[in-house]
């Protein structure tokens, strides 16, 4: 007999018990485990730890059923007190109860990695009590978190293969790695946010100052590395923040053209309106000795073609 096991609470099946009956179950596992009891006497020592309901109970279903034989399966005492006591209400449909165990709203993937796994042992202990067993529930499990993974970037990793074809412990590889990557995002979170006000900062000051330290959006790219896998989205989000706020401050000390252009001047009447090309078109003058009636390909004045003359009146292309 070992001196560190320690016993566990009585059950009594009320609500002064301090833990569930599953907890309770896992203590007592554990104590009959650690004090090393004989399988034939562990129901005895079973008993002797329960009062009130949660015994009448036992004693009444042992005695009214003889089919169930404790000192050869001491675990009939948890299944009838679980049957009884637990929180758990047992469906006479255990296998549609756990194929619909779909994500909650805003649950994680770890957490309803977790949640599936219990919902397969209710329903495999379900089947036990009916006749039946589930094949294998851990590949039960694992299909439906692919096929209901509530991360997105996970579940893109997902459709690498067929859902069948992923095995538990490669999902929970990859939930390892998730939680291993949130960490290191999360660590990196403040320095971005130290990035983000010092380039904000620094905007402001170009603002007045006129002018810009080009050698600010350096450091960005150390967060972007740090970010894992499920959060790219976020740290484009930080990276699109930094950029438009470079953006801006470039855009403020953009210098205007020192040489504005002129303003167009038709060098046949002198009018900023139009240009000559334009005059020569609406009056249908000639390119060359700037008269209407021909094109310059048919003209054949001997008139030198440095240019028009000033316009002197409408008279002039009559």
């Amino acid at each position: 007999m070992q001196s560190d096991a320690k016993e566990p609470p009585v059950y009594r099946g009320d609500s002064s018990d301090k833990f569930g009956i599953r907890e309770w179950e896992e203590l007592m596992d554990t104590y009959l485990r650690k004090r090393g009891i004989p399988l034939a006497e562990q129901h005895q020592e079973i008993l002797s730890r329960l009062m009130g309901k949660a015994k009448d109970v036992v004693r009444v279903t042992l005695r009214c059923n003889s089919a169930l034989n404790p000192v050869e399966n001491p675990k009939v005492i948890m299944d009838i007190l679980k049957q009884h006591f637990s929180d758990v209400s047992y469906s006479c449909m255990p296998l549609a109860d756990f194929y619909g165990t779909v994500p909650l709203a805003g649950e994680g993937p770890v957490e309803y990695w977790v949640r599936l796994n219990k919902a397969v042992d209710l329903a495999e202990e379900a089947l036990k009590r009916l006749g039946r067993r589930m094949e294998d529930p851990c590949q039960e499990a694992a299909m439906m978190f692919v096929k209901y993974c509530p991360d997105p970037t996970l579940a893109s990793v997902f459709r690498l293969k067929a859902p069948e074809k992923w095995t538990a412990q490669e999902i929970q590889e990859q939930l390892d790695r998730y939680q291993t990557e949130l960490k290191e995002q999360m660590s990196m979170k403040p320095k971005c946010h130290a990035t983000t006000r010092r380039v904000t900062a620094h905007v402001q000051t170009s603002h007045e100052a006129d002018e810009v330290d080009v050698g600010s959006p350096a450091e960005p790219d150390e967060c972007s590395r740090a970010s894992p896998t499920h959060t790219v989205q976020s740290d484009d989000n930080c990276m699109r923040t930094l950029i438009s706020l470079l953006d801006r401050a470039l855009s403020q000390n953009v210098q205007m053209p020192s040489h504005q252009p002129q303003s167009k001047l038709c060098r046949v009447c002198r009018s900023h309106d139009h240009s000559t090309v334009t005059h020569y078109r609406r009056e249908r003058l000639c390119f060359a000795c700037f008269q209407p009636g021909h094109s310059k390909r048919d003209c054949t004045s001997d008139r030198p073609r440095s240019g028009p003359t000033p316009f002197r009146g409408s008279s002039a292309l009559n």
